[in-house]
């Protein structure tokens, strides 16, 4: 269910957003967020899918597994991987913004920040690009079924570079895809923060200084609730199990709330923007008005 909920708002997100235009540097950003969210959520709710496929039609659900196995399931992490180094983005951007105001147009403009968010997604497929050789995908008969059904079987490219892709798998991606950006999230938003509290002290009583704060204080607001939400549900459980020894029992249960905790991640940004933007709440109103 929170998978199509993630699927329904991404996708609202991303035309939203579109209508809004892709002249606003953060804008850009958030729809490369909404698209990457899409991704992920589509693959967990078919991987899902097939737990429920199993108990009605099993050779269906054996046909459909291998997919995801082998295509879907290395999508949805590039999805959740993209998401992440995408907030990054967006909390060096604030931090910007908010530490050198004079400079962020000219840092941060949208061609710049269209040419970052092109290097987020191409970064990430090359880091798990060697993902790509583990399986293939071909039918074959199985004899307990007395049918040909579609399976995986591995690569001759993975047996013959199988210690350099498991180092690859197992300790370069993970420390890119949780432990760094983690560090910047957390870095770029306590600075924010930090600069955000030594400029309220300081600023005007007018009028106009206080309507120019409190929309500046809603856009950098709806950004440091992503980067929290960002690292409390993804980042630190998933560099809490890469970096500790836990008990298999104990692991499954931790990764299991950790991927509720994605996808729950992964749908609330919708829930955010129209909370705390009465633009995006009014375009998005719009769009259902113009489809009724």
């Amino acid at each position: 269910i929170v998978g199509i909920i993630g699927i329904v708002t991404n996708i609202i997100n991303m035309l939203v957003l579109f209508r809004h235009g892709m002249d606003d540097s953060t804008n850009i950003v958030l729809f490369g967020l909404s698209a990457s969210d899409l991704v992920y959520s589509f693959c967990e709710t078919y991987g899902r899918l097939i737990g429920i496929t199993i108990r009605v039609d099993l050779f269906l659900a054996r046909t459909l597994s291998p997919v995801y196995v082998v295509c879907l399931m290395f999508i949805g992490t590039f999805g959740m991987v993209t998401s992440v180094w995408l907030v990054s983005l967006i909390s060096i951007e604030r931090m910007i913004a908010v530490c050198f105001p004079f400079h962020v147009s000219r840092l941060m403009s949208p061609i710049r920040m269209r040419s970052m968010v092109v290097f987020v997604f191409t970064f990430v497929a090359l880091l798990y690009s060697p993902s790509c050789c583990v399986y293939y995908l071909d039918w074959s008969f199985d004899p307990r079924y007395n049918r040909t059904l579609l399976t995986y079987f591995e690569r001759k490219e993975f047996n013959d570079n199988i210690w350099w892709i498991f180092i690859i798998l197992l300790y370069i991606f993970p420390a890119f895809a949780s432990s760094v950006p983690m560090i910047i999230i957390l870095v770029c938003t306590l600075a924010t923060i930090l600069k955000l509290i030594r400029a309220n002290k300081n600023v005007g009583n007018s009028s106009s200084s206080r309507a120019k704060r409190v929309k500046e204080m809603r856009s950098i607001k709806i950004s440091l609730i992503i980067c929290g939400c960002m690292a409390f549900s993804i980042l630190i459980p998933n560099a809490f199990l890469d970096a500790f020894y836990i008990p298999e029992d104990l692991f499954r249960l931790i990764r299991a709330f950790a991927q509720l905790a994605v996808q729950i991640n992964a749908t609330m940004n919708f829930f955010i923007y129209v909370a705390l933007s009465s633009k995006f709440k009014s375009t998005c109103l719009n769009l259902i008005q113009c489809d009724k």
